[in-house]
């Protein structure tokens, strides 16, 4: 199979994937997607325990009257706070799915914005942005080169790209995944470490997407190449879930206080999230 057919293969993935299950899906219960309850469902335990970390780091309330861009908008949970905190917001994602579940979600509450089905790969708009935004989704894409040059063309001189993605440095990475469940369990000999990566993603698809992991040099290095000034970099994450599933020793982990997982996260966490600003003219 060549590039082109086996990106093209990969993307076929990823629409099945997160058309079947958008990130966030594993806490909806019983709830049907597009419906106010799923929503609801999701979004409070997203923010109120995976994600308790997103609005410091992403500072909503700073994007009134912006043109705001999301890159992998999902089930519309930050594009709902985008739109409640007054910015001219615009999503896209590569899923149909998505796009119809998004303008659902996001109508229960009075808002109507541009959400878009489209492929960050081949990014094209006739404004410029004064923010994008990708939370979750380069690390699922086959040239993440050319998603961020595609992003560098759509923002102002002097716009703000925010990019979350997985990172490589983290203690889900090395201890679970990596040290407790490839070696130690001997997952090795089962599958490659790119399959069991492929696996961290819930999906009631028959699909595995592709999953990658960066460190943040890598990151860097990327965006400076790309035309971006890093401005800040927090490291985020690191919840009970993360932590490999031994036998009895597991139960204890309950016992561990958050306060203790959240200081352990901003070193180790599982994601890289990176604040950036565009510094070449077009």
């Amino acid at each position: 199979m060549n590039q082109f057919n086996k990106s093209n293969y990969i993307k076929e993935k990823a629409k099945k994937v997160w058309g079947a299950s958008p990130a966030g899906s594993i806490y909806a219960g019983s709830f049907e997607k597009g419906t106010k309850k799923y929503f609801e469902t999701v979004f409070t335990k997203r923010m109120n325990y995976e994600c308790s970390w997103l609005e410091e780091i992403v500072k909503f309330k700073d994007f009134r009257k912006r043109k705001v861009l999301e890159i992998g908008c999902g089930a519309g949970y930050d594009a709902y706070l985008f739109c409640k905190n007054g910015a001219d917001y615009v999503g896209i994602d590569i899923a149909p799915e998505n796009v119809k579940v998004a303008k659902d979600h996001l109508s229960y509450f009075g808002y109507k914005p541009k959400i878009l089905e489209m492929d960050v790969e081949e990014l094209s708009f006739g404004k410029k942005f004064d923010f994008v935004y990708s939370f979750g989704v380069l690390h699922h894409i086959p040239n993440i080169r050319k998603a961020v040059y595609k992003i560098n063309d759509v923002l102002k001189y002097g716009g703000e790209f925010l990019v979350i993605l997985y990172n490589k440095n983290s203690f889900f990475y090395w201890l679970t995944i990596f040290l407790y469940e490839w070696i130690l369990k001997l997952g090795f000999l089962k599958e490659s470490l790119e399959h069991r990566l492929s696996r961290i993603e819930y999906t009631t698809s028959n699909e595995l997407p592709l999953v990658k992991v960066y460190t943040k040099k890598r990151m860097h290095n990327l965006l400076k190449e790309c035309g971006f000034n890093v401005i800040d970099t927090k490291i985020r994450k690191f919840t009970k879930e993360d932590l490999p599933s031994i036998p009895i020793i597991s139960k204890f982990y309950r016992y561990i206080p958050q306060v203790v997982m959240n200081f352990v996260g901003d070193k180790f966490g599982w994601y890289i999230c990176i604040r950036t600003k565009k510094c070449i003219k077009d």
